[in-house]
């Protein structure tokens, strides 16, 4: 009887020590897939601590935009049938209205393709941002050298890209705008 006891306490042990092991194994796998996740975003977008190259767009609205009357801006590129871009378009959207009502800053949406395809897309990002639509290697896809989507980002109000990302959420939000 005295060895069962022990070869169950034994057993016991074994199995705590193998769950612990388990769940450090999986805190660091996420830790590395939130980190690969930003890499990723550097291969899309010109990298952070990049100048943004001059441009000027039009946005849907009419109104002319460029790096310098941007200031501190998140900023977003989309395409049509992309299935990142239409699995991360909310999370863009909730993240741009909590930026622009705590901090009063602005929000940039850029999405590549025609008019068309580019409705339904333009139709979610108008309500929380300015919304360039580009056909082609437009201004915008030329100065941020963009090169696949969807990639998010901060531009600072000297026009360097501060960071970037492939998971919206992660944009930390700008500082709040002067009074």
């Amino acid at each position: 009887m005295p060895y069962l006891v022990t070869a169950v306490v034994l057993l016991a042990v074994l199995c705590l020590l193998n769950l612990l092991l388990t769940f450090g194994v999986i805190r660091k796998l996420r830790a590395q897939a939130a980190e690969k996740a930003d890499r990723v975003a550097d291969g899309l977008i010109i990298p952070a601590g990049s100048t943004v190259a001059a441009f000027s767009a039009v946005t849907t609205d009419g109104e002319r935009i460029s790096r310098e009357s941007l200031g501190e801006t998140m900023l977003g590129f989309f395409t049509p049938g992309c299935q990142a871009c239409k699995e991360r378009l909310p999370l863009f959207v909730d993240q741009a209205r909590t930026i622009t009502r705590e901090t009063g800053r602005s929000v940039l949406a850029v999405v590549h393709g025609t008019e068309e395809e580019t409705r339904e897309q333009v139709a979610a990002l108008s309500e929380v941002a300015h919304v360039v639509v580009e056909a082609g290697d437009g201004p915008l896809g030329e100065a941020f050298e963009v090169t696949g989507y969807p990639v998010f980002g901060l531009i600072s109000a000297d026009g360097t890209l501060s960071a970037t990302t492939f998971d919206p959420a992660r944009i930390p939000a700008p500082a709040k705008a002067a009074a």
